[in-house]
């Protein structure tokens, strides 16, 4: 069975995320970019549309913690938040392809 969320977040940041342990592997793509790439890492956060406020408040919260796993963390609950619209509004689509949709 396929993770829509793993999926979901392989395909923004552009890295592969094996099916075991792809938390893991998604902090340390995070943690690579933030001391090489920091650019690009904002350029995915944006594309994600992660909140700016929230995760400039969560990293002052928690100056002690692993910045790399912050991010992860608000990734995950933004690639989660997606699929769980994506879900809602795909079921009520109705089955008539006849009708026009935007």
């Amino acid at each position: 069975m396929q993770d829509p969320i793993r999926e979901q977040l392989q395909t923004t940041v552009g890295c592969d995320l094996p099916e075991t342990n792809w938390k893991i592997r998604l902090v340390d793509e995070i943690r690579y970019l933030l001391e090489h790439d920091f650019h690009k890492l904002i350029s995915i956060l944006y594309r994600m549309d992660v909140s700016e406020g929230k995760l400039r408040g969560l990293l002052q919260e928690n100056p002690d913690q692993d910045a790399a796993e912050l991010i992860a963390a608000l990734m995950l609950e933004r690639a989660a938040k997606r699929q769980e619209t994506k879900e809602e509004f795909g079921q009520n689509q109705p089955d008539d392809d006849t009708e026009e949709r935007w």
